[in-house]
């Protein structure tokens, strides 16, 4: 059987840790931590290291934690006996507005912290992502649903977009106006009875993004 592994206490540590002189080291230097990289944007990693000042016999324990939930951290990590550190990961989530944590590791008494930076993503500007019909076809003097669809919220003050239709058949605003913070927006297509079949198109235009999509109107 494998005997259990033994894990060193920060007092006893500091009576083992001997620096390159053969000297003892001082507790305070017992071992230090880093973030690489110290400014992240957020959703992405970071990866710290805890290194100890010389290797242990023993297993040792580090614990970790983090000022702000906007870092997670493991409880803590372990250097195992004869190394010098070990690494971690530290995962960040979504944020507004840029936000400076502390990851902090201790053993005891002893202790070391770094920040880490994180850094809200740039929004990106809404843009047309599609136009969609509820039907391809329709009776004319019937009416269906159109959607603008956009990439991603729209502004504060909301987004106006314009709309035309390539023939008489159909008659549709001259514009609708995607809410504040919201990604889509609907708006009616009135057909008008037709004696042939009329093929048409609904354009949807904002900026110098446009969508199209074909209809066609049946007697």
């Amino acid at each position: 059987m494998r005997a259990p592994r033994t894990l060193l206490a920060p007092a006893t540590l500091a009576t083992i840790l001997l620096g390159c002189n053969g000297t003892p080291t001082a507790p305070s230097d017992l071992f230090r931590l880093a973030l690489s990289p110290s400014t992240v944007v957020a959703g992405a990693a970071s990866t710290g290291t805890v290194t100890l000042r010389a290797r242990t016999p023993h297993d040792f324990r580090i614990n970790l934690s983090s000022s702000d939930g906007v870092a997670s951290v493991p409880t803590s990590i372990l250097v195992p006996a004869k190394t010098y550190g070990a690494e971690f990961t530290v995962s960040t989530r979504l944020v507004a507005a840029d936000t400076v944590t502390r990851i902090t590791a201790s053993a005891g008494d002893l202790k070391d912290e770094v920040t880490l930076q994180v850094v809200a993503p740039i929004a990106r500007a809404a843009t047309l992502a599609a136009l969609e019909l509820e039907a391809s076809s329709i009776h004319g003097g019937q009416n269906l649903q159109a959607t603008v669809r956009l990439t991603s919220a729209a502004p504060a003050g909301g987004l106006s977009v314009r709309v035309q239709s390539s023939n008489v058949a159909a008659v549709v605003p001259a514009t609708v106006l995607v809410q504040p913070g919201a990604i889509n927006a609907a708006f009616t297509v009135c057909t008008q009875p037709v004696s042939l079949d009329t093929y048409l198109e609904i354009t949807v235009a904002y900026s110098n993004q446009v969508r199209t999509v074909p209809l066609r109107v049946i007697p």
